[in-house]
């Protein structure tokens, strides 16, 4: 029986590169949603925190420099929480457009994978014709032979 050899093994291999990377680049892509969200959630606390003060600073003793440095930080951390929104949107594009690489990559290993079965499969095919083709030259001249030559 002769050695099966994928002619597009070095192409499987590459695919099969190319899925791990996708997978790498997308769990990246997942950490760094993951933490732009969180900052998110972190400066909207903190901003929720700045209006409340805010607002008890209204029912104490007012002080005009205080009460502007406390607006200006609100406007601060509302226009960090609004880019911050951002960068998550950017973020998760970033995600989808890594699950569409990553699903691009295991359908391309998946159809070089079902060739190599394929071929695989019409190689044993052959190999078990050929040996059947064998046994039965084998046998006719086992018949004739002994059959007294005809």
């Amino acid at each position: 029986m002769g050695k099966f050899t994928f002619r597009l093994e070095a192409l499987l291999n590459i695919a099969n590169h190319r899925e791990e990377e996708a997978q790498k680049q997308l769990a990246l892509c997942l950490e760094d949603l993951k933490n732009c969200q969180e900052q998110l959630f972190s400066l909207a606390e903190q901003h929720t925190k700045a209006l409340r003060a805010l607002v008890n600073d209204k029912q104490g003793k007012l002080s005009i420099h205080k009460l502007i440095c406390n607006h200006q930080f609100c406007q601060y951390l509302k226009e960090e929480v609004e880019k911050k929104q951002r960068e998550v949107i950017l973020a998760e594009k970033q995600v989808e457009k890594a699950r569409e690489n990553l699903q691009e990559a295991i359908k391309k290993r998946k159809i070089l994978e079902r060739l190599k079965e394929n071929q695989y499969s019409n190689f044993i095919f052959e190999e078990e014709k050929n040996l059947q083709k064998e046994i039965d030259e084998i046998a006719n001249n086992l018949f004739f032979s002994s059959a007294g030559g005809f």
